[in-house]
């Protein structure tokens, strides 16, 4: 029997020896919005430094602002103080926002 997503349609039983930590870093490049920001708010609580390169592709490639704001609440979470600068680089074309003007004030 395989199981298949219904957004994505991955076949699920593939999957079912991979980490927990690969499958939620593996969700941050999920089609459905709302399974991206479960993933990343998980990986932020797991506190998973193995996110952040994912992290940052997904700020690099995405303009769904939600999207961009749980992926910069949880790198600052994961990442040292020191990797703030690389946020607000990853972010200089978003600091408009007030959204994102928000976490990163909050990363200090």
């Amino acid at each position: 029997m395989h199981f298949f997503c219904p957004y994505c349609e991955t076949n699920q039983t593939k999957l079912s020896k991979d980490s927990y930590s690969k499958k939620l870093i593996r969700a941050l490049k999920h089609p459905e919005p709302q399974t991206v920001i479960w993933a990343a708010n998980i990986l932020g609580k797991l506190k998973l430094e193995d996110a952040l390169p994912s992290l940052e592709e997904l700020i690099k490639s995405n303009t769904d602002p939600f999207i961009l704001v749980a992926a910069a609440k949880v790198f600052c979470k994961i990442g040292e103080r020191n990797q703030l600068n690389r946020l607000k680089e990853l972010l200089k074309n978003d600091v408009n926002s007030f959204l994102i003007k928000d976490v990163l004030n909050k990363c200090k």
